[in-house]
């Protein structure tokens, strides 16, 4: 039977004896390696809620939007960003919408000017803004998931440390009092994994919901710029 199981036989495992054993600085590590893990729940679940709720309204947008834009009611396709604000198409589309109605009154003033490109140059911005709304947090996921490996290994090394330094002072034939140690080490190794894991996949998934949003909003903007041009062709 090697050390470890000997350990293990002896019940001084789990979390209350790895805490008190710890020493003040892995209790530390402990500590912001769980704060660091119940931010980044708090995190997913408020992106995944935001995604949620952006894809239904944009779904319901979009129908309306597009309905009220080839009737040519403006204010209507307004009224139907407004309603839907939680859409970040919504959002995208209605500053292009109100760019498009500014440079008509323009025209009306000068009929060589330039509506389109002002347009397009607005839905740039506006997709710009959105696309910074969008990863709010994705930083701090990062971060989590490349740092929290490194905050185990620090807790790791600090209980080898530890174990060492009981072994010189007890020497190496009670593995009970080096028992704690060796926990700790690896506990804080796991924990640090435990935390890390989880915030590389949701990092890696709401990226992958950022590209679907903005790729639905350059593809509406498209449709209405297209649209844009249509009815400039007709005057």
């Amino acid at each position: 039977m090697n050390f470890f199981s000997l350990a293990l036989l002896e019940g001084g495992f789990g979390p209350k004896e790895i805490w008190a054993s710890a020493t003040p600085i892995n209790k530390g590590v402990i500590v912001v390696l769980f704060i660091l893990l119940a931010y980044q729940i708090y995190v997913a679940i408020e992106r995944f809620v935001m995604y949620a709720q952006s894809t239904s309204a944009s779904d319901k947008f979009l129908k309306l939007f597009m309905d009220t834009l080839r009737r040519g009611d403006f204010e209507a396709a307004k009224r139907a960003a407004t309603t839907h604000n939680k859409s970040h198409v919504a959002l995208v589309l209605k500053h292009g919408l109100d760019i498009f109605q500014y440079e008509k009154q323009l025209k009306n003033m000068n009929a060589n000017h330039d509506v389109i490109q002002p347009v397009e140059r607005a839905i740039e911005r506006g997709a710009a803004e959105v696309h910074e709304l969008l990863k709010k947090g994705m930083s701090s996921l990062a971060t989590i998931a490349s740092l929290a490996p490194f905050i185990g290994l620090l807790g790791t090394v600090i209980g080898i440390i530890a174990v060492f330094s009981q072994l010189k002072e007890k020497g190496a034939g009670d593995i009970n009092a080096l028992a704690g140690s060796i926990g700790e080490a690896l506990a804080t190794t796991a924990l640090g994994l435990i935390v890390a894991i989880p915030a590389a996949w949701f990092y890696n998934l709401l990226t992958t919901k950022q590209d679907m949003v903005t790729t639905n909003i350059n593809n509406a903007a498209s449709q209405m710029i297209d649209e844009f041009i249509r009815r400039e062709s007709q005057n």
